[in-house]
């Protein structure tokens, strides 16, 4: 087994952690472009206005969508963590 000198060590230890930071580095500036490729492409494709009926529609499913995680989300912290328990929702109401 071939011994290495404590310079040896030091060397490799400082050669490796910054082949590791160039790496992070540059895995960080990738992942920032993505944020410029994302804009012109969402510009790029902009669609023209919908007719308000078909947003009341979609703003209903959401709405809808919306109260079952809410309750589900309620049910869930009321739980406690404890799989014995077992609970019903009979309704959903909005408190402000």
């Amino acid at each position: 087994m071939e011994h290495i000198s404590i310079m040896e060590a030091l060397s490799l230890s400082v050669v490796a952690i910054t082949v590791v930071m160039v790496v992070l580095v540059g895995l960080m500036f990738i992942i920032e472009g993505f944020k410029f490729i994302e804009n012109s492409q969402s510009a790029a494709s902009v669609l023209p206005a919908q007719p308000a009926s078909q947003e009341k529609e979609q703003t209903l499913a959401d709405s809808e969508e919306l109260k079952l995680v809410a309750a589900l989300t309620a049910l869930a912290v009321a739980s406690n963590d404890e799989q014995d328990k077992k609970y019903r929702i009979t309704t959903i109401k909005r408190i402000k």
